[in-house]
C-alpha cells in the first residue's frame, strides 16, 4: 500500500483516501510519496501503484531487491485493468470501477476470489456489474496469448537444421538426444522419482544375482554329501578327495556320542541327589515312640508297627505322655502326622486327607475332649 503526504497541510493519506482529503483540504494541489518522496502533481498519484521497498531505501546504491513472480503478475494485472479504461466500448458505470480497481495494489486474479474482494473492498453486490467487469478481464486476457503467438512465429519458414543432421547421424545417437531433451524439460520432482526408481532397480538386480550365486554354491555341496552318505550305507570306503567331509562327519558322531553320554551321567547323579533328599527329609520327620510308662507292661493302644497306622493310639500315648494329659492341637497334629510318615514310609496320603482324618478321630472319639486350641484326654 502506497502512503502520501499533502504539502498544503502535511497530513499522510492512504492511496484509496486521497480523493476525501482533496475534497476537505482546498489546498491540495501536490503530493508527496513517503517511501521515495517523489511529488505528484493532480492526477499523477493515480499511476504510483508501487513504490520502493524498506530494503531498496536503507540498503545502500549499489543494492537490488529481489524480484517476485506475484509482484510481476500483479504489476501486469494493474496494467490490463489500465488499459480496459481507455476502451470506448465500456460503459460509464464498468468504468468507475475500472477507476477504482486501479488505486489498488492486491487486485486477485481468480473470479471468485475477485468478486469477493469487489463486495468487500468496492461494496459492489449488483451480480451482473460484477459479471460484466470479469468478462472484460476475461477477454483481455484471452486475447493477449493469441497476440503473442502470432509475434512468435516467424514471418518466413526457415528450414530445419535438426532434419538435416538426423539423416546423417545414426540412430542410436539420436535416441540418446531425445532423451536428453525430455529430461531437460522434466521437473526437479520427476527426476528424483526416476532416479528412485533406478536405485530400486538396480538394487532388485544385485540380489537375484546373489541368490543365484549361493544356490550355484550350495548345490553342489549337497551333492557330495548325497554321495558320502550312499557310499557309506554301501560299505565301500570313501575316497580320499572327500576324505576331509567324513573325518567332519565321524566328529560329529563322536560329538553325539559324548554328549548323551553325559547327560546319562547327569541323570544319574540327580537321581542320586533326590534319594539322599528323601532319607534326609524322612530321617527329620521319624520320631521316636513314646516309652512305656515306668514299672509297667506296654498298652495296647500304644503305636503299632510298621504297616497300618493306628490313629486312636498314637493320640492316646501322645496326650499321656503331655503335662496333666492335655496339648494343644498344633503340637498334637505335628507329632501324629510325623509318626504318620515314619510308619507308613512312601505310601501316604496327601496333607488334606491326613488333616481331615485326624480332626475327625479328635472330635468323634469320647475319650478325647476339645477345650478351645488344646485336646485332653478323658480317662
Amino acid at each position: 500500500m502506497v502512503f502520501f503526504t499533502c504539502n498544503a497541510c502535511g497530513e499522510s493519506v492512504k492511496k484509496i483516501q486521497v480523493e476525501k482529503h482533496v475534497s476537505v483540504c482546498r489546498n491540495c494541489e501536490c503530493l508527496s510519496c513517503i517511501d521515495c518522496g517523489k511529488d505528484f502533481w493532480g492526477d499523477d498519484y493515480k499511476n504510483h501503484v508501487k513504490c520502493i521497498s524498506e530494503d531498496q531505501k536503507y540498503g545502500g546504491k549499489g543494492y537490488e531487491g529481489k524480484t517476485h513472480k506475484g509482484d510481476i503478475k500483479q504489476q501486469a494485472w494493474i496494467q490490463k485493468i489500465s488499459e480496459l479504461i481507455k476502451r470506448p466500448n465500456v460503459s460509464p458505470k464498468v468504468r468507475e470501477l475500472l477507476e477504482q480497481i486501479s488505486a489498488f495494489d492486491n487486485v486477485p486474479r481468480k473470479k471468485a476470489k475477485f468478486q469477493n474482494w469487489m463486495k468487500n473492498s468496492l461494496k459492489v453486490h449488483n451480480e451482473s456489474i460484477l459479471d460484466q467487469v470479469w468478462n472484460i478481464f476475461s477477454e483481455a486476457s484471452n486475447s493477449e496469448p493469441v497476440n503473442k503467438e502470432q509475434d512468435q512465429r516467424p514471418l518466413h519458414p526457415v528450414a530445419n537444421p535438426h532434419a538435416e543432421i538426423s539423416t546423417k547421424v545414426p540412430a542410436s545417437k539420436v535416441k540418446d538426444a531425445v532423451e536428453q531433451q525430455g529430461e531437460v524439460k522434466k521437473n526437479k520432482r520427476e527426476r528424483k522419482e526416476e532416479r528412485q526408481k533406478k536405485r530400486k532397480r538396480e538394487k532388485k538386480e544385485l540380489k537375484l544375482e546373489n541368490h543365484q550365486e549361493n544356490s550355484r554354491n550350495q548345490k553342489p555341496k549337497k551333492r557330495k554329501k548325497g554321495q558320502e552318505a550312499d557310499l557309506e550305507a554301501g560299505g565301500e570306503e570313501v575316497p580320499e578327495a572327500n576324505g576331509s567331509a567324513g573325518k567332519r562327519s565321524k566328529k560329529k558322531k563322536q560329538r553325539k556320542d559324548s554328549a548323551s553320554e553325559e547327560e546319562a551321567r547327569v541323570g544319574a547323579g540327580k537321581r542320586k541327589r533326590r534319594h539322599s533328599e528323601v532319607e534326609t527329609d524322612s530321617k527329620k520327620k521319624k520320631m521316636k515312640l513314646p516309652e512305656h510308662p515306668e514299672g509297667g507292661e506296654p498298652e495296647d493302644d500304644e503305636a503299632p508297627a510298621k504297616g497300618k497306622f493306628n490313629w486312636k493310639g498314637t493320640i492316646k500315648a501322645i496326650l499321656k505322655q503331655a503335662p496333666d494329659n492335655e496339648i494343644t492341637i498344633k503340637k498334637l497334629r505335628k507329632k501324629v502326622l510325623a509318626q504318620y510318615y515314619t510308619v507308613t514310609d512312601e505310601h501316604h496320603r496327601s496333607e488334606e486327607e491326613l488333616l481331615v482324618i485326624f480332626n475327625k478321630k479328635i472330635s468323634k472319639n469320647p475319650t478325647f475332649k476339645l477345650l478351645k486350641d488344646k485336646v485332653k484326654l478323658v480317662k
